[in-house]
């Protein structure tokens, strides 16, 4: 269907003109066989608003709920129960009703609009609920509102209100809201199938990936179960103190805030650590130079100290690259293992079920939980023969190159639903 779409023509000759106001009325890309501009309308010219309340007859419709990530959902599967007691003032929402809720949040700056696709329920009266003319295609207005092409008016039309985590704007004005639609439904019903058919890609890219992932933590805790059965003849696996196994040193010391964003060295941020078990080539902040503190070396394992939680804290971070001048952030430290182990296979060895386990039994604190060297250094590690070593490390690094290919595919077909989103719209 994407082979079908192409540049607007109203981008640059439609119809001949050259004034701004007609060439707003084109999209920058539309599919092909449409060249004829866009009808400007008002939301109240082709919506009603609905008002019917809840009453004895309607006493039986679930209570829904508009989130800005999941949309129109039931409220007792959103909470886990029930919220709303009395619900006699509640608006009845008919399937493919819209719904305006004026919750701000980080994904919906201006509210989520949101259309339902379940049953007909009942939602409180803080929320605008509207119904779209049958003369047009309900799908393109679904993935309008989804987009933010209608933020704009909202910014310029709006307030935050009394409540900083609510967006205010009287009815009167929501429908005057200005709403760009192609004159022909064949277009507004091509917009919505390619819109919604890059939503099911998503959905069932997700599902691959939680699958891979739990597929993957199977797998990954069986290679490093102490219990599991051998295979290589050659096994001889030994309890060893990881201090046996290494030296550890410190992170950045005596800096303040003006010291970090500038200079021609790096450090490993604390989030790169925690994040991963190969580091992040990529996520590292500036640093001057400085010989006094300890560089980070190719094969050196990192590990966060300090953490609110003490689940975030002993998270292990192996760094494999040859870059100089590269220091550790403060709230890790480094330990800079012997040739006698693999170090790959002791990074995934050190993120393992068990010796998280162990781990969090170390972290002392109450309101911020933090780890000492000592501690960490007498923790004990079974460690299997070299062979053993070696293909543990190797079939879960293939495990995270396929686990990373799915979530560059995902994130392909993120940038694919965002960029369809800004100019299939007006």
């Amino acid at each position: 269907m994407t082979d079908d779409l192409m540049k607007s023509s109203g981008s640059g000759d439609a119809g001949n003109s050259t004034h701004a106001d007609e060439q707003r009325l084109y999209p920058k890309v539309r599919f092909r066989g449409f060249d004829e501009p866009w009808k400007k309308v008002k939301l109240g010219e082709i919506s009603e608003k609905i008002t019917q309340k809840n009453n004895n007859s309607c006493s039986q419709f679930p209570v829904l709920t508009n989130s800005a990530e999941y949309g129109i959902v039931y409220q007792k599967d959103f909470f886990d129960k029930n919220i709303a007691i009395n619900t006699d003032n509640y608006y009845v929402v008919h399937t493919e009703d819209f719904v305006y809720n004026p919750r701000i949040s980080k994904q919906a700056p201006y509210g989520p609009i949101r259309v339902n696709h379940l049953k007909t329920g009942v939602m409180s009266p803080l929320y605008y609920i509207f119904k779209i003319k049958d003369d047009f295609n309900i799908g393109f207005f679904e993935f309008l509102f989804i987009g933010n092409k209608w933020h704009k008016f909202m910014y310029q039309n709006g307030d935050s209100g009394a409540r900083s985590d609510r967006y205010a704007i009287k009815d009167k004005v929501f429908n005057k809201l200005p709403i760009y639609i192609p004159q022909k439904i064949e277009e507004q019903k091509l917009i919505f199938e390619i819109n919604h058919k890059i939503n099911s890609l998503l959905y069932l890219q997700h599902r691959k990936m939680e699958l891979e992932n739990q597929t993957s933590k199977a797998i990954y805790n069986y290679l490093f179960d102490k219990n599991k059965p051998f295979y290589f003849k050659d096994n001889k696996t030994k309890k060893v103190f990881l201090k046996e196994l290494g030296t550890t040193y410190s992170g950045l010391s005596g800096k303040n805030k003006t010291d970090f964003g500038h200079g021609k060295a790096k450090y490993i941020t604390y989030l790169n650590v925690n994040k991963n078990t190969i580091a992040n080539h990529n996520l590292l902040d500036l640093i001057e130079i400085d010989k006094k503190q300890n560089e980070v070396l190719n094969g050196d394992i990192l590990f966060t100290i300090s953490s609110e939680t003490p689940e975030e804290v002993g998270l292990a971070s192996l760094w494999p690259y040859d870059d100089t001048n590269i220091y550790l952030n403060s709230f890790c430290f480094g330990f800079r293992p012997n040739s006698k182990i693999n170090n790959l296979w002791l990074a995934y060895e050190l993120r393992s079920l068990k010796i998280r386990k162990n781990m969090y039994k170390l972290a002392q604190g109450i309101s911020r939980y933090n780890l000492s060297k000592k501690s960490v250094l007498n923790l004990q590690v079974d460690v299997p023969s070299d062979a053993e070593q070696n293909f543990d490390s190797k079939f879960v690094k293939l495990i995270n190159i396929q686990t990373k290919f799915l979530s560059n595919e995902r994130n392909e077909l993120l940038l694919l639903k965002k960029f369809l989103l800004q100019n299939l719209f007006i």
